[in-house]
């Protein structure tokens, strides 16, 4: 074991003295996954504008008003749907940010407006794009608040304000009859004051610091979903494990290269007159291959999830899936060292093979993004598995057993690798 040990770590001081091998197994990956992540990101949210679903399920002036002014709003993409169950069937599947819900009860909170009464909005936010959250809760007070003006210029609406204040006042409790005379007074100046007033512009909205912006009368009650199953919560989500394929074909391209080079060399056969097997050199090689694998996956998931806020679903199969990975593709080094004569061969057809397995795999495109025909060649691919197993537990959040195909196919990926790797190294050494 000391002596596999000892081949590993040699192994691995040799890659990370070469810079380019350095960069192309753990720094390319990275930038690799945070740009397809801004790229994916870009084209899930259609561009700056907010997508979001309307429900009207008042007939109120009130709240035919705010849907008129939220479909005008520049800032949103305000789409009409029937009902609230398929306003968050499209926030859940990613189809809107939020939904917005213009509630019945809207018509009783503005005829209870000076009587302690609120109008009451409803908005459903997909947890990932909180960040929204927050623009949406203040353009719905905004909108409302220029409703008021339309309120106060409909005779109609204001008589049942001005009778549900009266009404509340008269079943008031705290106030004696001298206070209730009083209060009946100013509500009867005030009702002839709105009166006098002239028709208020509807497109017009409190002053800052005036009487709307201390009195908040509309309620915007803001409820968050539970996290999506099986949809990618952010974009991050999708590219972090295509960083993992294209660092792990650097880091399989790196070490098949050096296994052939030190084979063309003489090293291997030098090393051989050490008491030391050919099983013992393959599994040094292997070992350092395994590490650095391993190395390139955390790295990716420790800045997925402190820089972007990635959560993993299962962290215990993932990081089963992550070392069954690194087993398989450090076997796939070891089959590609044993199919290669020549460091051209190694630098050439190996990491070229590399770079198609890695195209169909989901290295550039998802899988799920890919037409059928690309999604059936990909099963030819071991980064096809390594990235079923990964998203799995990622994002997917998928029954366990259902996980035990990808990880069955690495692992007979990694031990089918270093046993033909194996009899072809010992072939080419006989030759």
């Amino acid at each position: 074991m000391r002596s596999v040990l000892a081949i590993a770590r040699k192994d691995l001081r040799l890659m990370f003295r070469d810079k380019g091998d350095v960069f192309f197994t753990f720094v390319f990956p990275v930038l690799l996954a945070m740009l397809f992540g801004f790229v994916f990101r870009g084209a899930a949210t259609g561009g700056s504008r907010i997508a979001v679903a309307l429900v009207v399920e008042s007939d109120s002036r009130i709240a035919a008003g705010l849907a008129e002014d939220l479909a005008g709003d520049a800032s949103l993409d305000v789409r009409r749907v029937t009902t609230r169950e398929e306003a968050t069937d499209g926030v859940r599947d990613g189809t809107f940010t939020a939904a917005i819900i213009l509630p019945q009860s809207m018509q009783a909170g503005a005829d209870r407006l000076f009587s302690g009464g609120s109008i009451p909005i409803e908005a459903i936010i997909d947890p990932v794009r909180r960040a929204e959250a927050g623009l949406i809760q203040g353009k719905l007070n905004e909108l409302a608040f220029r409703q008021f003006p339309k309120l106060l210029a409909d005779d109609a609406q204001s008589k049942r304000m001005f009778q549900s204040m009266r009404e509340a006042i008269a079943a008031s409790k705290d106030m004696g009859a001298a206070q209730k005379l009083a209060a009946g007074a100013l509500i009867a100046t005030a009702e002839s004051f709105v009166k006098s007033m002239p028709g208020g512009d509807a497109g017009s909205k409190p002053a800052a610091g005036g009487a709307g912006a201390a009195w908040s009368p509309v309620q915007v009650r803001m409820q968050e979903l539970p996290p999506r199953t099986g949809v990618p919560r952010s974009s991050f989500d999708v590219s972090v494990p295509q960083g993992m394929v294209w660092g792990i074909a650097g880091c399989v391209g790196a070490f098949a290269a050096s296994v052939v080079t030190e084979r063309s060399r003489g090293t291997l056969v030098r090393l051989r007159l050490a008491p030391i097997t050919r099983a013992h050199l393959l599994a040094g090689k292997g070992l350092a291959c395994f590490v650095t694998a391993l190395l390139v996956e955390l790295l990716l998931i420790v800045l997925a999830v402190t820089l972007v806020g990635t959560r993993v679903a299962q962290p215990g199969m993932l990081a089963l899936a992550c070392v069954l990975s690194a087993f398989a593709f450090a076997g796939l080094a070891m089959l590609i060292a044993g199919f290669c004569r020549t460091e051209a061969e190694a630098n050439g057809a190996g990491r070229g093979a590399l770079l198609l397995l890695a195209l169909i795999g989901g290295g550039t495109i998802p899988l799920f993004f890919m037409p059928p025909i690309l999604q059936t060649l990909s099963y030819a691919s071991p980064f096809r598995w390594a990235v079923i197993a990964i998203e799995g537990p990622l994002w997917r959040d998928v029954a366990p057993a259902a996980q035990v195909t990808p990880l069955v196919v690495l692992a007979g990926l990694g031990f089918g690798g270093f046993a033909a790797g194996s009899r072809l190294g010992a072939f080419r050494d006989a030759r």
